[in-house]
C-alpha cells in the first residue's frame, strides 16, 4: 500500500487498517490464556500472528488463505506452563508455528555443558518479550507495519544477554523481515546459540514440494538421514512410526544471497527464506514426514542442532565479548511468481 494512494481508498474504506494493518488482544481460553498477541495482514496476500509472551515468535502465517506454517497438536500454550526438562520440557510446549526462536545461550539438542543441564533449545521461546509495541510507519511512498520488543535471558551469577527484536511487513511485496540485534551485557565472554526454527506444515508441506538450498554441500546427521540422500530435497507422503532425518547445508555463497526455498507446484507456492550467511553459517533442514507430526524445517542456525558441549568441541560456538553486540537478519517471502522461482531454483546448488 502506498501512502500516496490512501486520500482516494479512504473514499471507500475510511479505515485503511481494516485493509492493512495490526490488531492487539489477548488469548482467552485454554493453555493460552493470558497470551498476549498481535495480528497482522499487509493488505495483499499475507496474515500472520506474533507472540508477544512467547518470545515475540511467529506461530501462525497464511498466503492467501493457504497454511503456511506448522500446526500441531500442541498449540499455543502459556509460557508459564513452560518447565525445562531436558527434550521433553520445550517439546510439551513447541507449537511449531512459522517460527520458534531457539537460544539465546544455548540451543540444539539437550546435554550437559560444564556440569549444568542444559535443555532441548534454550529458554527464549516461553520468554515472554518486553517493550513490545507496534506501529504503522512509512519506507518513502510504502507503508509498512512493525513490531518490536525485547527478551531478555538472565540468570543470577550467570548471562545477562538481551535481544532486540524488529519485524517489519511490507505492503507492496508478501515478505516479513526479521532483525535482531544480541548484546552480552554481562561483564564475561558468553556463548551464543540460535536456531531460527522455520517450520512449514500442510497444505503448503505436501507430498511433491521440493526445497531448493544456496549452500554448496550438503551432509546428513544420521545413518537413517544417509539413506533419504538421493531424496533429501523432495517431500513424501507420510509414513506412521517414521523417524526424522535432519541434513546440514554448508558452504554458503561468500557472494550474493543464502537462502533456501520450499516450492509447491500443486499449490504454485513457493517461500523463500534468506539469510545472512555470515552469522549463520549452517542451515539445518529438519525433514520429519511421520504420519500426525509432518513438518519440514528449514533453520538458519549459528552452530548446528547439537548441544552446547558438542558444538564447543566441533569448534563451531560462537561468543559475544562483554559489551559486544551483533546482528541477526531473516527474511520470509511468499510468491506465486513464476520467474522469481525458477530464478532461485536456477541458482541452487545442486548435488
Amino acid at each position: 500500500m502506498k501512502k500516496s494512494q490512501e486520500y482516494e481508498l479512504r473514499k471507500k474504506c475510511n479505515n485503511v487498517d481494516a485493509l492493512c494493518g495490526f490488531k492487539d488482544y489477548i488469548y482467552n481460553d485454554g493453555p493460552s490464556r493470558g497470551l498476549r498477541a498481535f495480528d497482522l495482514k499487509n493488505g495483499r496476500n499475507l496474515e500472520m500472528t506474533l507472540l508477544a509472551d512467547r518470545g515475540l515468535d511467529i506461530p501462525c502465517l497464511s498466503y492467501k488463505g493457504i497454511n503456511i506454517g506448522l500446526t500441531n497438536k500442541v498449540g499455543i500454550r502459556s509460557p508459564y506452563l513452560f518447565q525445562e526438562d531436558g527434550a521433553s520440557g520445550f517439546l510439551k510446549q513447541f507449537n511449531g508455528g512459522m517460527l520458534t526462536t531457539c537460544g539465546i545461550t544455548y540451543s540444539g539438542a539437550a546435554g550437559v555443558d560444564n556440569g549444568k543441564s542444559l535443555g532441548l533449545h534454550g529458554p527464549m521461546s516461553n520468554i515472554p518479550a518486553e517493550q513490545v509495541s507496534a506501529s504503522i510507519e512509512y519506507e518513502g511512498d510504502d507503508r509498512v507495519i512493525r513490531v518490536r520488543g525485547q527478551v531478555h535471558e538472565a540468570e543470577v551469577f550467570g548471562t545477562d544477554m538481551l535481544m532486540k527484536r524488529c519485524y517489519t511487513l511490507e505492503t507492496e511485496r508478501d515478505i516479513v523481515h526479521i532483525h535482531d540485534v544480541v548484546t552480552n551485557q554481562s561483564f564475561e565472554k558468553q556463548p551464543v546459540m540460535l536456531i531460527y526454527h522455520i517450520n512449514f506444515g500442510y497444505p503448503m508441506l505436501d507430498a511433491g514440494a521440493k526445497a531448493y538450498f544456496s549452500a554448496g554441500k550438503v551432509a546428513p546427521r544420521t545413518e537413517f538421514a544417509a539413506e533419504g540422500m538421493g531424496n533429501y530435497f523432495e517431500m513424501e507422503e507420510p509414513g506412521c512410526g517414521r523417524d526424522e532425518q535432519c541434513y546440514y547445508h554448508t558452504e554458503q555463497p561468500t557472494e550474493g544471497e543464502a537462502f533456501a526455498m520450499l516450492h509447491n507446484e500443486k499449490l504454485g507456492v513457493a517461500a523463500i527464506i534468506r539469510f545472512d550467511q555470515k552469522v549463520f553459517p549452517l542451515m539445518c533442514q529438519w525433514k520429519c514426514m511421520r504420519a500426525g507430526e509432518y513438518a519440514l524445517g528449514l533453520e538458519p542456525t549459528t552452530s548446528g542442532v547439537v548441544n552446547r558441549s558438542e558444538a564447543r568441541e566441533l569448534g563451531n560456538l560462537t561468543y559475544l565479548e562483554n559489551g559486544e553486540s551483533r546482528e541477526y537478519n531473516v527474511s520470509i517471502e511468499l510468491t506465486e511468481d513464476a520467474a522469481v522461482i525458477e530464478h532461485y531454483k536456477s541458482i541452487a546448488h545442486k548435488e
